[in-house]
């Protein structure tokens, strides 16, 4: 009887017997599709149905669920295979912020994906407060504002444990070029120690061993006409301090300005400024001292240049690395340059490389001259045409190098 339609006898009520036709087994079940005559395969949340067969045949399909639209919910809603692949909002702009402006700085809108079947906004960059960091984090069309003056570190590039010893200080690094990399601004370094009642050196012991240094020292000398009687009285005080108990550690070295010109071609070095004499005991110095007066002079005084020149080797001096180093300018003129020289290039060199620099000038021009000493007056003196006081004036530095008198 499989496939055939079934007869059903029906008794009447006159007791007539009447045979019906039926599709159906009645009371059979069988799988039945959410679509009549569709073939697609339930795949993801779609499931067959079930129709149950009765006298008037094949039943409603109960239970079939079909495909339909994909939303992000983490299930294959369109019964494709495939799990959220596609939803309404794919893609749509998100996370704006009231007031942003997402067309400047670092705002950026976001996208909104389906992650494991929640909707994300994926991507958004919203105003923040700004950052020393090169970038517009407050979405306002300027680059890191107010930060120079309101955000700093702290620095220090000196060596452990030096921070706070002696003259040791901290800096302050601001914001420049997105970062907190400028230069730390303020901050004191350990240096070599100098004869200054500093610690120089931070170690936290003030003029350590300079006691027993020696002591090299360079007079730059003005041998200019108008400065005869000064040179003379000079001379006449420098003269019993070279035979001072003090003396013995020093060696003496001489620069003489105020040269006459005669060949326009030398060098700025040569024509007007010259090394006399490399270092020497103080017992040969003086000859040194007394021949200058006998040089042609009356030309101009770079006193400026020879400064530099002496420290910077221009003039060849025989410098001992462990010993002090002193320069004396005696002139009556202003500070001169034939090479653009100006004190803050001289005052600068002399402080990175450990020199002491004294100055006997005229006080009409103590001014620019107080720059090269770093504003100190007492390295600051006034020619004098009397021997006796510039005995004084020079016994006076002497005393104040750090050198213990044998």
């Amino acid at each position: 009887m499989k496939n055939l339609a079934l007869l059903l006898l029906i008794f009447a009520a006159c007791d007539d017997t009447v045979l019906v036709r039926v599709e159906c087994p009645v009371g059979r079940d069988r799988e039945c599709h959410w679509e009549e005559d569709s073939t697609q395969i339930a795949l993801g949340v779609c499931r067959m149905g079930v129709q149950k067969c009765t006298v008037a045949g094949w039943g409603e399909c109960k239970g079939a669920v079909g495909p339909s639209e994909e939303v992000c919910d983490g299930q294959d809603n369109n019964c494709n295979g495939l799990i959220d692949e596609i939803f309404p909002q794919n893609q749509q702009l998100c996370g704006f912020v009231e007031g942003a402006n997402y067309g400047e700085g670092v705002c950026t809108p976001g996208i909104l994906v389906c992650n494991s079947g929640y909707l994300e906004c994926s991507g958004h960059i919203g105003p923040s407060e700004e950052i020393c960091d090169g970038k517009d984090n407050n979405c306002n069309g300027n680059i890191d504002e107010g930060i120079a003056n309101q955000t700093a570190v702290v620095c220090y590039d000196g060596p452990e444990n030096t921070m706070n010893v002696g003259q040791c200080r901290a800096g302050i690094k601001y914001c420049v070029a997105g970062g907190m990399d400028g230069i730390c601004e303020g901050q004191i370094l350990p240096s070599p120690e100098r004869c200054d009642q500093i610690d120089n050196n931070c170690n936290g012991r003030v003029d350590e061993g300079l006691q027993e240094m020696g002591v090299d020292i360079v007079f730059v000398l003005d041998i200019s006409g108008s400065f005869d009687d000064e040179i003379v009285s000079m001379i006449e005080g420098i003269a019993p301090l070279l035979d001072d108990p003090i003396a013995v550690r020093m060696r003496f070295g001489l620069v003489v300005i105020g040269l006459r010109e005669d060949n326009h071609n030398l060098p700025p070095s040569q024509r007007y400024s010259m090394r006399l004499t490399d270092f020497v005991p103080a017992d040969e110095f003086l000859h040194f001292l007394e021949s200058a007066r006998l040089l042609d002079s009356g030309g101009r005084e770079p006193s400026l240049d020879a400064l530099l020149w002496t420290m910077n080797g221009r003039y060849s001096f025989s410098w001992e690395i462990t010993n002090q180093h002193v320069i004396i300018l005696m002139t009556d003129e202003e500070a001169q340059t034939m090479a653009s020289t100006n004190a803050i290039q001289v005052r600068d060199l002399a402080n990175d490389l450990g020199f002491e620099i004294y100055i006997f000038a005229l006080p009409e021009h103590h001014s620019v001259f107080l720059r090269i000493v770093n504003e100190a007056a007492n390295r600051m003196f006034t020619p004098q045409a009397d021997s006796a006081t510039v005995f004084r004036q020079i016994r006076s530095i002497f005393n104040d190098l750090c050198i213990e008198i044998p």
